[in-house]
């Protein structure tokens, strides 16, 4: 799923709800480069229409530009179109625009321009300069701490965390099959920081909003909020650089002193031993 392509997919310049349905549906599939290959039966399911209004759907969104026939063919007969949804732009490219359209000047359009107020490195999840330098802030690093430190407390135990919602909200996960899928994708030292986030409530009421009116089943939707918060809490974390730091000081407990500090005996009663 690409919540980029999502977006887009609901603004686009389509003429009939159909065409609106196969393109949500597609975008719903789509890869990190905005690709998607559903076979005509699996899109027919997605959007309750037959497979032959499908397949028109499909040549209409190619004549729009919306959609483009790579000319790939996956499954196992190599018979499934890989189509790619043109005119999604990604969080970076849209940040790119921000800036040109804020800035008097005419500037040449580079993310990677210090002129441009954007970062000189590109931001990749693993890269070693990024996530494992200590100055950035490490999880496993021993001088800020460590979340899964016996001494600190584990804290991502199920117990330990709660979504702790007040609102109401037409569908809310379930937390422990939260966690399981959460694991699954790879976040298990995430996990606190995540069911932490300031907004972890209004993200709920914003996913829920988003697919109103759509009928999923609870495993898909699971994965799609799974998605969804793991994208937001990745955008949270660049904007607040010391989230993380922050979080880990606020888990280690502080050690408790003595109240009165006591010889191992009295000289008195050593004296009146003698």
């Amino acid at each position: 799923m690409s919540i980029d392509a999502t977006r887009w997919a609901w603004t686009a310049p389509v003429n009939n709800s159909s065409q609106r349905l196969v393109l949500l549906s597609l975008a719903d599939r789509a890869s990190d480069d905005h690709t998607a290959w559903p076979s005509i039966e699996r899109l027919a399911k997605d959007t309750v229409l037959d497979k032959k209004t499908v397949q028109k759907v499909i040549l209409e969104l190619i004549k729009l530009s919306l959609v483009k026939d790579t000319g790939e063919r996956k499954g196992p007969t190599k018979r499934v179109r890989v189509l790619k949804l043109n005119g999604v732009k990604g969080r970076e490219e849209c940040t790119q625009n921000r800036d040109d359209s804020n800035d008097k000047k005419a500037i040449k359009s580079n993310p990677n321009n210090p002129e441009n107020g954007n970062i000189k490195q590109p931001q990749k999840r693993n890269d070693s300069n990024i996530g494992n330098n200590p100055e950035n802030g490490t999880l496993n690093d021993p001088k800020n701490g460590v979340l899964n430190d016996p001494k600190n407390g584990i804290q991502n135990q199920p117990l330990n965390l709660s979504m702790n919602l007040s609102g109401e909200h037409e569908w809310i996960p379930d937390r422990n099959q939260l966690i399981n899928i959460l694991n699954t994708a790879g976040q298990q030292q995430n996990l606190d920081l995540i069911f932490g986030l300031p907004d972890f409530e209004f993200q709920l009421g914003a996913f829920n909003a988003h697919y109103a009116g759509q009928v999923m089943p609870n495993a898909r939707k699971l994965y799609s909020f799974v998605r969804w918060i793991i994208d937001k809490f990745e955008r949270y974390q660049k904007a607040n650089p010391n989230y993380v730091k922050q979080a880990i000081e606020q888990s280690q407990p502080q050690q408790a002193q003595p109240l009165i500090n006591l010889p191992s005996k009295p000289k008195s009663l050593l004296e009146s031993m003698q």
